[in-house]
């Protein structure tokens, strides 16, 4: 049970780079919407409605615009919010359960898929930026929770650098074993493959299995529990320190 405990830690790593290339998509088609609705302008008042408001003013003499100031300052918001106000789009029918997951199963071969006549450097190029953005945080937090749990738990240089080749040899076994699914279709993104994933992770927790063990001949019980009690985990910090960047390009979908 530990072993899949470790293993479903790394899920989310994979999960956050399809995430982020959802919000890149989404986030870059929003601002393109609003530089539209920017250069567009607010839509300029009709001179009938100026002249209206003109000579309705000149009417009330200088007592009841002066009286009327919060009331006049109230309209103006009122017209400015109408003019900036944005147009609602028509909602949508709701989406039955099979919809739901095609339309996913689509926007995720659309950002990790590979596209018929795409190279796989341009694939690198393409996706590997968009996974360090999703990582990048998670790795800047996760170092520094590193640093101060080991802090707390007195590590020392010596125990540190078998970490580091700990690390190491868990990445490049890890990102092999990735790999071997990604060509052999365990996982892919052009459809749902639930027999694979389970597969790629049984072997993920067998990597992580062993790896628990070395890291219990490195650190001592007291050391692991000084670490734990910092809120530090292993295998969050695993999980996110794996170049998952490196990853081979998936094939080509089939027919193209």
């Amino acid at each position: 049970m530990g072993r899949w405990r470790v293993a479903a830690a790394l899920l989310p790593a994979l999960a956050a780079a399809a995430v982020a290339g959802w919000l890149w998509r989404d986030n870059r088609e929003l601002r393109a919407e609003l530089d539209r609705a920017r250069a567009a302008g607010p839509a300029a008042p009709a001179a009938g409605a100026e002249a209206r408001d003109g000579s309705a003013a000149a009417k009330a003499g200088p007592a009841r615009r002066g009286g009327g100031g919060v009331a006049s300052f109230l309209r103006g918001l009122g017209r400015a919010s109408e003019r900036e106000r944005p147009e609602l789009k028509e909602a949508q029918p709701d989406e039955s359960r099979a919809e739901r997951r095609r339309r996913r199963q689509e926007e995720l071969r659309a950002m990790l898929g590979r596209e018929p006549d795409e190279s796989a450097l341009e694939y690198r190029a393409r996706v590997a930026p968009m996974i360090q953005t999703a990582l990048a945080v998670p790795r800047t937090r996760l170092e520094e929770a590193r640093r101060e749990a080991e802090r707390a738990a007195r590590v020392s240089d010596e125990q540190r650098a078998k970490i580091d080749a700990l690390l190491a040899d868990v990445s490049r076994e890890t990102l092999s074993l990735t790999n071997e699914a990604i060509a052999g279709g365990e996982l892919t993104p052009y459809e749902r493959n639930y027999a694979g994933v389970l597969s790629w992770a049984g072997g993920l927790g067998a990597i992580l299995g062993t790896t628990q063990s070395r890291m219990n001949e490195i650190l001592s019980e007291e050391q692991r529990a000084a670490m734990s009690e910092a809120g530090f985990e292993w295998a969050e910090y695993f999980g996110v320190k794996i170049p998952w960047e490196e990853l081979q390009p998936p094939p080509p979908p089939s027919g193209s």
